[in-house]
């Protein structure tokens, strides 16, 4: 196990306590996370292969998650989080880090969905828009009745068990 889990470890929890307790994750927080993670990886493996296996992690992580930005999945913070996580990390720990915390995001969302209650009254409010679209031929009943109840959580609280589980199984 590398020096850089630490320094992740470190970086993952600071994160975690900013965006549990601000709902932000400061920039401060993730340009430092890119940087060390770039200066590691050019004093581990030099400068050309550092500047790839960093900028390669970066890069990748960086364009999946804006993807998810841009449909509203997640907030800017995470997409800088995951840059660093990727510059810090390499390309396929942060893309593995990406998949666990996806999953972990879904298994808390059933959760807060069946916690709430929330997950009977939007098949009810589903099947009650299908009939009345169908009997009323509006798309606006339809639309009305599926922005009900969206369920909504910081998705760093996915990410530390995401980062957990990969560091338990990736290294």
């Amino acid at each position: 196990m590398g020096f850089n889990v630490y320094l992740l470890a470190v970086f993952i929890l600071i994160a975690f306590y900013f965006d549990a307790r601000f709902q932000k994750i400061p920039n401060k927080l993730t340009g430092s996370g890119i940087v060390v993670g770039f200066i590691y990886f050019i004093i581990r493996n030099g400068i050309i292969d550092g500047m790839l296996f960093a900028g390669l992690g970066l890069i990748v992580s960086t364009v999946i998650l804006l993807f998810l930005y841009f449909i509203k999945g997640v907030g800017a913070g995470d997409v800088k989080l995951f840059s660093a996580i990727g510059a810090l990390m390499g390309m396929e720990f942060a893309l593995y880090s990406l998949m666990y915390s996806i999953l972990f995001a879904g298994f808390i969302a059933v959760v807060l969905l069946l916690y709430r209650a929330v997950f009977i009254k939007r098949m009810v409010a589903k099947a009650l828009a299908f009939f009345v679209e169908k009997l009323t031929k509006k798309e606006q009943a339809k639309e009305a009745w599926m922005k009900k109840d969206i369920v909504q959580f910081p998705f760093m609280y996915a990410v530390l068990p995401g980062v957990i589980a990969t560091i338990l199984f990736y290294i």
